[in-house]
């Protein structure tokens, strides 16, 4: 897995730089950030948003292209980064939250 926590910037006239952090905007969900990496075809985050679809996990386009899928385990983050090896993909597990299993 690779770690995509190098988010681009996005500025405006009106506005300084600013950067969109997934661990500020969704705390207390674990999220899977998946990108493109430079020579993949956009379609695949197309494939990886049906595939979330299918399992019924909600997931979200960014507006940098990017697509966050959230609440799925460690498990089901790894098996996303196995089907779609061609992506970039972060997981952050959600702030506070710890397993029974432990």
């Amino acid at each position: 897995m690779y770690d995509c926590l190098e988010l681009p910037t996005v500025t405006s006239p009106t506005r300084p730089q600013t950067r969109f952090h997934l661990s500020l905007h969704w705390r207390n969900r674990n999220r899977l950030l998946l990108r493109c990496a430079p020579q993949i075809a956009p379609h695949r985050l197309q494939l990886a948003f049906a595939a979330a679809s299918v399992f019924s996990l909600p997931s979200q386009n960014m507006p940098d292209g990017s697509l966050v899928i959230f609440d799925l385990s460690l498990e089901e983050a790894l098996l996303f980064q196995r089907r779609f090896a061609d992506l970039l993909a972060h997981f952050e597990p959600a702030v506070g939250h710890y397993s029974s299993d432990q």
